[in-house]
């Protein structure tokens, strides 16, 4: 726990010399398996934003919106999501479309007529979120919170799995939600696997004291060799840095920064100090 400390210490008190450290070597394996998590992260934030920002405008062009809609799906690549809101009909019908371009939200619209058939492979997004939902309610998990966000990231390529995340929303400001997230995979066949967890319980980290908010957070993940997509997610998503150390191969650290690649920490030049114990 000696070298977990003082790995804690450099990155709470010197976190300028994370950035500027030479960087341990990282093998071409886990280099681009970083790299797809964090591309991954990038996606899940563009589609959780897109539909954060396109729930509060139909809600104003709808004043039955709680009558109407049925739920969403997001479409596109990370730089430029499309949110679609359908409604509860069978087959469901699209009802509001809008993309986010900048991190703003544009091209909002009210769907009516042709234009809201939704095509197969879109009503397959919507069947493998409801999918996914059964296998969240029959393995009866609960989100960190009032609710979970959905989100549906489309398959790769034609008959591979469609992955649902189900992530736990911030819930007070500045907050970075790291525990209850997970990811369900649908198959092409519509059968959703076992639920996967992300972390093995809630967890929420404050924010940064007053006047440190280059400060990043640090925790610990048991449940994988290397940082999943949740700490990616939210990274990207509250704009935050955070240290994750990884227990299994000596007690790595990596640092994540939005929009930046991933990086390993080095563990020579860890300072001893003072750290609060990792959040697990």
């Amino acid at each position: 726990m000696r070298t977990v400390t003082a790995l804690l210490a450099m990155a709470l008190a010197a976190p300028a010399m994370a950035q500027t450290a030479p960087a341990e070597s990282i093998s071409a394996e886990d280099r681009a398996a970083l790299d797809r998590t964090a591309e991954r992260g990038r996606l899940l934030a563009a589609y959780d934003r897109v539909a954060w920002l396109g729930t509060d405008d139909v809600q104003k062009r709808l004043p039955d919106w709680r009558q109407k809609l049925g739920g969403w799906i997001v479409e596109g690549p990370a730089a430029a999501p499309t949110l679609i809101f359908h409604d509860r009909s069978q087959p469901p019908r699209a009802l509001y479309t809008g993309r986010l371009i900048g991190g703003k939200l544009t091209d909002a619209t009210l769907i009516t007529g042709d234009a809201a058939i939704l095509s197969p492979a879109q009503l397959n997004l919507i069947a493998a979120r409801d999918s996914a939902a059964r296998a969240i309610g029959a393995a009866r998990l609960l989100p960190c919170g009032p609710a979970f966000n959905t989100v549906v990231v489309p398959p790769a390529a034609p008959g591979r799995v469609t992955s649902v995340y189900f992530l736990s929303a911030q819930t007070k400001a500045d907050d970075l939600p790291i525990g209850g997230h997970y990811r369900v995979d649908v198959a092409a066949d519509g059968r959703a696997g076992a639920p996967y967890a992300f972390s093995k319980g809630c967890m929420t980290l404050p924010p940064p004291p007053k006047g440190q908010r280059g400060v990043g957070a640090v925790v610990s993940t048991l449940t994988a060799p290397l940082p999943n997509e949740a700490h990616s997610f939210v990274v990207e998503a509250y704009q935050r840095r955070l240290y994750v150390i990884v227990p299994q191969g000596g007690n790595r650290m990596f640092a994540l920064t939005p929009g930046v690649p991933t990086r390993l920490v080095p563990t020579d030049t860890a300072k001893p100090g003072k750290a609060p114990k990792p959040a697990t």
